[in-house]
């Protein structure tokens, strides 16, 4: 039982610098602030962020995305408030 116990802390010592690395390598991530006319490669969509608000109001986004040669990308930029759909 012991050794078991051991066996299964020494398992989760291997994985769980891995899993902070992966963290570590997402947050290094620059984002980039979209300006109009910017020439962008999105290939697929990761993650739509947006702060939540009741208003109908101009709000900063995020886009996390992957380009075609498959490297991550964050690019902020303004859009109208999820709540200003929800208005109409």
């Amino acid at each position: 039982m012991q050794s078991l116990a051991r066996t299964a802390a020494f398992a989760l010592s291997l994985v769980l610098p891995l899993a902070s690395l992966g963290l570590q390598a997402a947050e290094s991530i620059p984002v980039e602030q979209y300006h109009y006319g910017m020439q962008l490669d999105v290939q697929k969509v990761l993650a739509l962020h947006e702060a939540p608000t009741v208003l109908c109001q101009v709000v900063e986004a995020r886009m996390d995305y992957l380009d075609s040669q498959g490297r991550e990308h964050r690019l902020a930029y303004l859009k109208h408030a999820t709540a200003c759909q929800d208005s109409n």
